[in-house]
Parts: C-alpha cells; structure tokens; sequence
C-alpha cells in the first residue's frame, strides 16, 4: 500500500514543478513585452556634434588665429550642452546648458536658446552634420565650411 502512495506524490511534485517553469516563462514575456513598448524612437539629429570654427570675433579662419573648438550635444529631450574652447588660449571655457527649439516643421533649422551668438543652426541629416549660421540673418557665411560641426557616431 505504500508504494501507491509515493508514485502519485512524484508525479504531482514532477507536474508542480512544470506548472512553476510555465509562469516564470510567462514572467519572462510579460517583462520583454513591457521593455518593448518602453522603447522610443530617437530622433535622427540627436547625438554629439564637434567641429573647429573661427573665433567669436572672425567670419572665417584666419592664420593667426587658430579658432576655436565647439562640442554640441543635442538631445531628445530638446535640451543641449554647448561647449566653445578658443584654440588659442585667451579665453576659459566657455559651457552652456539649455534648452532649444526648431525654427521651421521640418526641423532643419533651429535655435540654440541661452545663447547669444552662434546660436542658429541648419541640420543636414544626410550629412550627419550641423552648419552654424549667421547670428542676424541666419544665413549661411561665406566660407561655410568654416561652420561645420560633425556628428560623431
């Protein structure tokens, strides 16, 4: 009579056992379902932009001066991080954190806000880069390239 007894105790033990593996695996697509909902799509021109520009006071390089380096950070939140370095030593370092918006729907043009000048920029998504635009007009300088910041990637 005991032996009965213990087959049916082993199986029920070996079907519990089961039936706990089903609900942690259950557990576990319940967890990749919410991870995958969570995730956001992240704007193409979000990322870290760097580049060497002429001087606050130049519209292009000049051989005297050796510029200065800008480090952009955009993020998707809108906010940014600009960093300015003059190349040449004279000035510290200059950081500003703020927030900017598109001046246009297509967000190709926008607007570093707590930033007095340089502070309008185009964004060339095919490039991977970012044009630093004149202050009053928003147009592009002469020596254009000279205001190129380059998406680090």
């Amino acid at each position: 009579m005991k032996k009965p007894l213990l087959i049916p105790l082993i199986a029920s033990s070996v079907l519990l056992g089961c039936q706990d593996s089903t609900q942690v695996s259950n557990e576990n697509n319940k967890q990749t379902d919410t991870v995958a909902e969570q995730k956001v799509t992240v704007a193409k021109w979000v990322g870290k932009y760097q580049g060497t520009t002429p001087c606050m006071g130049c519209i292009s390089r000049c051989e005297e001066c050796p510029g200065m380096a800008v480090n952009l950070v955009l993020n998707q939140d809108k906010t940014y991080i600009l960093k300015r370095e003059s190349l040449s030593g004279h000035n510290e370092i200059e950081t500003i954190k703020g927030n900017f918006r598109f001046s246009n729907s297509d967000q190709t043009k926008l607007e570093l806000m707590q930033v007095k000048t340089r502070n309008l920029i185009y964004v060339d998504l095919d490039q991977q880069l970012l044009e630093i635009l004149e202050d009053q007009t928003g147009n592009i300088y002469n020596s254009e390239d000279d205001f190129i910041l380059e998406k680090n990637i």
